[in-house]
């Protein structure tokens, strides 16, 4: 059974849920039975994993090893972690639980590398950034991939967008300059400006709102796997 350590964000772990709903429906599912069962623990108490890795708040790590025994003490055979940035100490927390987990950023550079782009620009929280959680699975699976960056005002609007989908900017109206789809819309639109031939979206927030078909999402990586690992069981 999966268990999924959510809660960063609320509404990235439901936008999950309902993907993968959607997902199952549209592929045959008729009855609540034909669905995974599934642990969902909105650990919503833990620091905040971007400002721990910007050096201005509490670690998460031992947090998210507490929550993934709680959940492997219910039954949950195989975990992961609904929030990109977390996966900073993937490695230290499944070593701690002493569960698989499902690697959303190794699962993102497969699907990036199966573009054959070279060209890769990055959306994801500061903290994602400087704790370079995506730049060493580049350098092992994508050595040659050229990442490129939102400058500072953009990343701004990157940090402005992810805040908005954990508010009520959300509910904007769609044409709003505030609203974040509209911000991220800017931001993806800057990079490949910028040279980049494909977009990933690094924070699971982001597609609460926003969504291109010119993009690797990692919260539509994440349900990719779900499901594949349901067909597969």
């Amino acid at each position: 059974m999966i268990g999924v350590i959510g809660g960063g964000g609320v509404a990235a772990t439901n936008k999950l849920c309902e993907l993968l709903e959607i997902r199952l429906t549209k592929n045959g599912s008729y009855r609540d039975a034909h669905h995974p069962e599934m642990l969902i623990y909105q650990a919503t108490k833990v620091p905040s994993r971007s400002l721990y890795l910007e050096r201005r708040g509490d670690s998460f790590i031992d947090d998210y090893i507490v929550v993934g025994k709680k959940l492997k003490a219910i039954v949950a055979t195989i975990l992961c972690m609904c929030c990109n940035t977390a996966h900073y100490a993937i490695i230290q927390i499944e070593q701690h639980v002493d569960l698989p987990f499902i690697n959303i950023i190794e699962e993102v550079l497969f699907a990036v590398k199966d573009t054959r782009a070279t060209n890769i620009g990055l959306i994801a929280s500061d903290g994602c950034l400087k704790g370079k959680v995506y730049e060493k699975y580049f350098e092992s699976i994508l050595p040659t991939a050229h990442i490129i960056y939102p400058n500072k005002y953009f990343q701004q609007e990157v940090t402005i967008g992810i805040c908005g989908i954990k508010n009520t900017f959300r509910f904007l109206e769609k044409d709003h300059p505030n609203r974040p789809q509209n911000i991220f819309l800017n931001v993806y639109k800057h990079l490949i400006d910028n040279g980049a031939e494909i977009v990933v979206i690094g924070c699971t927030d982001i597609r609460v709102d926003f969504h291109h078909e010119n993009t690797i999402d990692s919260l539509e990586i994440l349900v990719n796997k779900i499901y594949q690992m349901y067909l597969e069981r």
